[in-house]
């Protein structure tokens, strides 16, 4: 499992545009798929990033790292991740 921080957010970020949207729509069905926690956590984590706080995603999928990275850089997130070794 690994850790994604996001730690903080770009300045230069336009947003809201209709990519804007999917982004975000696209990121909630990530989250789902990849971060190990219930429905009303990921819908609380997903309206925490849509509202650009600092938000620390802990058990998350290896598999889904990339995915889910991908998102919040395409949101302007600056973010950091951590592995878990076992």
């Amino acid at each position: 499992m690994s850790t994604i921080e996001i730690l903080g957010w770009r300045d230069d970020y336009v947003g809201f545009t209709g990519w804007d949207a999917h982004a975000t729509s696209e990121l909630k069905r990530r989250l789902r798929r990849g971060v190990k926690a219930s429905q009303s956590e990921i819908r609380r984590l997903a309206r925490q990033i849509h509202a650009r706080e600092l938000v620390t995603l802990h058990d998350v999928r290896e598999e889904a790292v990339y995915e889910i990275t991908q998102m919040l850089q395409t949101t302007g997130a600056d973010f950091r991740v951590s592995r878990e070794v076992s």
